[in-house]
């Protein structure tokens, strides 16, 4: 076997930092278990030393995912109160929770209900929060470009990865232009996977919030890497060019129409004698 002397040490680093990390997240698990629990405790459970233990603690207490409590011993006499371990917000946070579980499996039960419409005022409700926010920030950006770019910085700051796409801008026909308005992670790709109404719902938001027809193209809930959605900019910018050239063109038949009304005819004297 081929020995690489370069990364000889960094071996048993790698063994020591996934030790480290099985063993934090079995204290971890205790501590939610059994807390408020003490080293001690901890060190007869895991069969290890108190002092590797407090390592693994401090380590933990560190980065907020456990809390110190100081517990009095009701035993007359007792001494100064113990230090005892419990799991902090953020630790909880950690560990995960099971919401998306849980509403799959409401949905579930409440679809079995004939004729329930129960995902989709899940889903109405659900975006509805986000439009009523979005609404107001696209508000004074009137160009389609500039409200995309707008709305998918939008979605990025509520955890949808958003970001654009500009095709077709050499295309000489200016129709045929367009936006991509495109989302890297889906927060509900599971549940909209099961139920594509959320899907639907987010586009008609999208839609409504662009004040165009827009087209889905692509969502990850079908199983895309990306959520892709078609923006014609090129016919909105072909109505707008043709509705400034038609007031254009009205302005200057007017205009026209003014000269002519005020044009003078000039008779010569002779054309005037045979006039008369």
């Amino acid at each position: 076997m081929k020995f690489d002397v370069e990364t000889a040490g960094s071996v048993p680093e790698a063994v020591a930092r996934e030790s480290d990390g099985s063993t934090r997240e079995r204290v971890l698990q205790l501590v939610v278990e059994e807390g408020p629990i003490s080293a001690a405790q901890l060190g007869r459970e895991l069969n290890l030393t108190a002092a590797a233990v407090r390592r693994h603690l401090d380590a933990m207490t560190e980065k907020g995912l456990v809390e110190i409590k100081n517990v009095t011993s009701r035993r007359k006499g007792a001494g100064r109160p113990s230090r005892r371990y419990v799991i902090s917000s953020r630790g909880q946070q950690e560990l995960g929770d099971d919401y998306l579980n849980l509403v799959r499996t409401a949905l579930a039960v409440l679809d079995k209900d004939e004729g329930s419409d129960a995902a989709q005022d899940l889903a109405r409700a659900y975006f509805s929060q986000f439009e009523e926010r979005y609404g107001t920030e696209l508000d004074s950006t009137q160009d389609l470009d500039e409200r995309t770019e707008k709305l998918s910085e939008l979605f990025s700051a509520d955890g949808f990865a958003g970001f654009t796409r500009l095709v077709g801008r050499d295309n000489p026909l200016l129709a045929m232009q367009s936006t991509q308005l495109c989302q890297g992670h889906c927060p509900v790709r599971e549940i909209a996977a099961a139920h594509p109404v959320f899907c639907e719902e987010e586009t008609a938001m999208i839609a409504r919030l662009l004040d165009v027809d827009v087209r889905r193209l692509s969502t990850q809930a079908a199983g895309a890497h990306v959520c892709t959605t078609h923006v014609p900019v090129g016919r909105e910018r072909l109505a707008a060019e043709r509705a400034a050239r038609a007031v254009q063109s009205a302005s200057e038949t007017s205009a026209a129409g003014r000269t002519a009304a005020r044009k003078r005819i000039v008779i010569s004297p002779r054309q005037q004698e045979r006039l008369s």
